[in-house]
């Protein structure tokens, strides 16, 4: 502890009177700046002083009543801190007294050869030490801090004797291993380096070292640590060289920069990984300058698609890719509506990205031409990037020209559709009239005609007219059950009292009243719930005009109805063993014409399989979500 302005403070503990008074008279007389003196004849007396008292220096007799030899410093040595301690020893005593010495004691007097000179020697010398130790102290504090303070970690490696001491913790922290505050394993520093490495970095070092070419080395390398994983490390240095200019000593420090090393592969990936989606894009990708509009990049897609070698395309501005006229249009579309977006490319690029989204927020189908001179339709999707610190605009482009063309033929083809649709609808409510006028007349009005006839002669004959009236009542009986059965087939079944497969059912009664055919019946999972009523009345006329078709031509004994729901598709299939047809040769009637346009209105497909004599299989797939298609 340095010595106050107002002078030295010294405790001395001594039991003997004699050697007391002797001690303070030589203090008092010997010229140094004394303030205060304190004395103890016991050990616990002195450490209630040194914690009640500021005391520079302690003047310590190691024989005392209350504590003897080492003893004496050791219970002294917790309380006094900084503070040096003299011994004042006998001549026997000096053992003690240089282990005292080791133990942090500043010197030792023998008092037999005491003398003032040597006394005050003796004081001045320690107070000096116990400064210099306490800088030593502070620096050393000072380091430690430093070394605490920073993730790296510290090494000191003695050239000559191969040593290297490792400096605090941090080594073991970063790398598990457990050297702190000491040398490390011989070798170990070699023998973590990676293996792809280590010649490298031993060959850099060492002929850094041995050629004298400098004082300062650093390498990155990879480290292998206690858990085997390998950590990229900063390693640097400073060689220090004797006055033979012989290197001596190294002093350096490892950095861990393995987050900083995974940083840089990452951004390295993305950048590989933006190359690869940019050049090998399917889809022609260029980057242009919005202020001169010149393109200054651009992908293969590009390339095959425009014709263009890359030096031409980057000769070429986004003006020269428009026809005549709509360049222009183009350069409008670039105008921001506050004054312009090309040619204030300025601020942020998230400014610009919010700016150029209001301009792009529309998409638009432009022309492009190629080298050739051909002109493409095409979609164009732009963004802004950073392009080498540069603040372009990156576009890509699909060409839908084929898809435009496909999309007018489509067009085209449904009017088709839908007019052959409409032809069929017309073709059938012809044969429909033509089929009631019929049956009308060649039916109902004949039966009804020789009513009339047999009321006239019952009118002008008495005799037969009871028959003849009965005759009369039967043919209008007949008349009323044929224009009943006609308006049943005319008019469209109400399917929600019934539901459909109940509605069909009452079908196939009426038509085995009449006919002597084994109709069988099988629905297996229809949820009637999910189809709309026009999709029902669909199903059953698409059944209705199937079986009318056996009637007439199938000359069939047995047919199967199989009505199944499977997801979101209705499949009917009607089987009968008539006597089946060539599907391949056109017939007149419209009767499967009708199928397939019911069919098709609800994405549906039809599929018969026949032959004559192995009768015929309607197979028809609806789709229950699909709504009937609009004209």
């Amino acid at each position: 502890m340095q010595k106050t302005n107002n002078g030295l403070v010294i405790l001395t503990i001594e039991d003997n009177p004699s050697d007391l008074f002797l001690l303070e008279h030589m203090l008092k007389s010997s010229g140094l700046d004394i303030r205060q003196l304190y004395s103890a004849d016991l050990i616990s007396e002195a450490c209630r002083l040194l914690q009640e008292r500021e005391i520079h220096l302690v003047l310590l007799d190691l024989s005392l009543p209350d504590s003897f030899g080492i003893q004496s410093f050791r219970r002294l040595k917790a309380v006094v801190n900084k503070i040096p301690v003299i011994i004042l020893t006998h001549m026997s005593d000096r053992t003690l007294a240089l282990e005292a010495i080791k133990e942090g004691a500043q010197d030792y007097l023998v008092k037999g050869e005491l003398t003032e000179s040597l006394l005050v020697k003796t004081i001045q010398y320690s107070l000096e030490r116990e400064r210099t130790l306490e800088n030593l102290r502070e620096s050393n504090e000072r380091f430690n801090t430093v070394v605490r303070a920073t993730n790296d970690a510290i090494w000191d490696w003695d050239i000559v004797t191969g040593k290297v001491f490792i400096v605090g913790d941090t080594y073991k922290k970063l790398f598990g291993y457990d050297v702190v505050d000491a040398n490390s394993p011989e070798h170990l520093w070699e023998s973590v380096i990676h293996p792809e490495d280590r010649e490298r970095v031993l060959c850099k070092l060492h002929q850094l070292i041995w050629e004298g070419s400098g004082n300062k080395w650093e390498d990155e390398y990879r480290l292998r640590k206690l858990d085997g994983e390998y950590a990229y490390v900063h390693d640097r240095g400073y060689i220090i060289y004797s006055a033979g200019q012989r290197p001596v000593r190294m002093i350096g420090a490892i950095q861990d920069i393995t987050a900083r090393k995974r940083s840089e592969e990452t951004i390295l990936a993305s950048e590989e990984k933006y190359r690869q989606i940019f050049y090998k894009n399917p889809f022609p990708t260029w980057i242009f300058d919005p202020e001169s509009l010149h393109i200054v990049e651009v992908n293969n897609a590009a390339l095959e698609k425009y014709g263009f070698s890359k030096e031409e395309f980057h000769c070429l501005t986004m003006r020269d890719l428009h026809p005549p006229g709509e360049a222009e249009q183009f350069m409008a579309s670039l105008q921001h509506t506050d004054g312009g977006l090309v040619g204030t490319m300025t601020g942020s690029i998230e400014v610009l990205r919010d700016e150029w989204h209001l301009v792009s927020a529309s998409p638009k189908l432009w022309h492009h031409c190629n080298r050739r001179g051909d002109i493409m339709i095409v979609e164009i999707t732009s963004h802004l990037i950073d392009y080498f610190g540069k603040i372009c605009m990156q576009v890509i482009i699909n060409d839908v020209t084929e898809r435009i063309r496909l999309e007018k033929e489509l067009a085209l083809q449904q009017r088709l559709k839908q007019q052959q649709i409409t032809e069929v609808v017309l073709d059938a409510q012809e044969r429909e009239r033509f089929e009631l006028g019929q049956e009308l007349h060649d039916n109902i009005n004949q039966i009804l005609a020789t009513s009339k006839l047999y009321l006239d002669v019952a009118i002008e004959e008495q005799e037969p007219r009871i028959e003849l009236l009965d005759k009369s009542r039967k043919n209008i009986s007949m008349a009323i059950e044929e224009i009943r059965k006609l308006s049943h087939e005319l008019i469209t079944p109400s399917l929600n009292d019934l539901g459909l497969a109940q509605t069909i059912r009452e079908l196939i009664r009426s038509i085995q009243a009449v006919k002597r055919m084994k109709i069988r019946l099988d629905v297996v999972g229809l949820d009637e719930d999910e189809l709309l009523p026009e999709q029902k009345i669909n199903i059953y006329r698409i059944i209705q005009e199937q079986l009318n078709n056996i009637l007439k031509h199938a000359q069939a004994n047995n047919v199967d109805i199989e009505l199944h729901n499977v997801q979101e598709q209705v499949s009917l299939r009607l089987t009968d063993d008539g006597k089946g047809f060539d599907p391949r040769i056109r017939r007149k009637g419209v009767g499967i014409s009708n199928i397939i346009s019911r069919a098709e209105l609800y994405n549906g497909k039809v599929e018969i399989e026949s032959a004559p004599g192995k009768g015929c299989q309607l197979v028809v797939i609806l789709n229950s979500k699909a709504l009937p298609e609009q004209a």
